[in-house]
């Protein structure tokens, strides 16, 4: 995942856009295995499947370190027994190292989780203001409609 981004790149978030040409398409909120986005148009851009391929991919590689680290715990248990047997008490244990390392695991998948929960809040007001723009542009339109026949009509 690229930390900057391109220069002329808007933001996903500026919308709602306040004026567009033609009629105004509303993104849908999408979830891929926890990760939102708003897709705008079909197919799906190859960038964006690839940006989401990394993010599923990411969080799944935590999610199993997480599962090794919790089997790693058990082994850590027997190894301070076996120096408590052997060498007697030792400030630094396994089982503390590797519990060092699980609560970091699952506090990285936490903050990934709380970023994309963040995410699909936000991204959640865009679909409703952009929605809420198009049903105003869609009465405007008629509206415009109707003024038009009206003025066709006692113009003949």
């Amino acid at each position: 995942m690229t930390a900057r981004r391109h220069p002329d790149t808007i933001s996903i978030l500026s919308r709602p856009r306040p004026v567009v040409s033609g009629r105004r398409h509303v993104p849908v909120l999408i979830n891929a295995c926890g990760v939102p986005f708003l897709r705008i148009k079909k197919p799906q851009p190859l960038n964006l499947s690839r940006v989401l391929h990394r993010k599923i991919a990411q969080r799944w590689r935590l999610v199993g370190h997480r599962e090794r680290l919790m089997h790693e715990l058990y082994f850590a248990e027997d190894e301070d027994e076996w120096d408590s047997l052997t060498i007697g008490f030792e400030s630094e244990t396994w089982y503390n190292a590797v519990r060092d390392s699980y609560d970091d695991t699952v506090n990285k998948i936490r903050t990934i989780d709380d970023k994309n929960i963040a995410r699909s809040e936000a991204m959640w007001e865009v679909v409703l203001a952009e929605r809420e723009l198009a049903i105003k542009e869609k009465l405007a339109a008629e509206e415009n409609q109707v003024a038009k026949k009206g003025q066709l009509s006692t113009a003949t």
